[in-house]
């Protein structure tokens, strides 16, 4: 049974002990910025991705960790916004939080999300950030199993790359024809 099945009493019960087990974790500075409980929802059973849906407590964690990509790449504004933006010119936009492969817990851990659109019937991956203490631990490719399980192998990946992620489509061989951007028309 998933805590959404739960009775409002049990969830509650639930709820209690995930906040308990959270209290005696020690607080860090950017643990608060960078890592993010999710306590209201159960962790994925396949993978490590997280869809926001219409759940705003989970798009507010999206929108979170997109800043978290702004300021590394310094860009000028967040590439995700909980509530949607008339901004974005694709016809939907997605958000997806990725659960921590290294904290251990009763409930997921957000330490990574990603934005996916659609424009024209075409998948996009606009923007991937993953917590640098996952990095290299395997999250980023359990998470890229997941959008390939979602989306199919041939979504297209938005531009810029950082030199990191071109390193990560290499190794698993991603078609470079799939790295140009939307206006280049290839």
């Amino acid at each position: 049974m998933t805590i959404e099945g739960l009775s409002p009493d049990d969830y509650l019960a639930v709820l209690a002990e995930r906040q308990a087990e959270l209290a005696g974790w020690p607080r860090l500075p950017k643990w608060k910025i960078e890592a993010l409980p999710l306590l209201h929802i159960d962790k994925p059973r396949f993978g490590v991705t997280i869809p926001s849906g219409d759940d705003m407590e989970l798009r507010q964690a999206v929108e979170v960790l997109g800043r978290c990509f702004q300021r590394e790449m310094r860009f000028d504004f967040p590439p995700f916004t909980a509530k949607p933006s008339p901004h974005h010119v694709a016809e939907s936009v997605e958000g997806f939080l990725f659960n921590s492969k290294k904290l251990l817990a009763t409930f997921p851990v957000a330490t990574g999300a990603a934005g996916m659109s659609v424009q024209g019937g075409e998948s996009w991956l606009d923007w991937i950030w993953i917590h640098p203490f996952e990095r290299g631990r395997g999250l980023i490719d359990a998470a890229w199993d997941d959008l390939e399980r979602t989306y199919g192998s041939e979504f297209r990946i938005q531009q810029p790359i950082s030199p990191a992620m071109k390193g990560f489509l290499r190794r698993r061989e991603v078609d470079p024809k799939r790295w140009t951007t939307r206006d280049s028309g290839g």
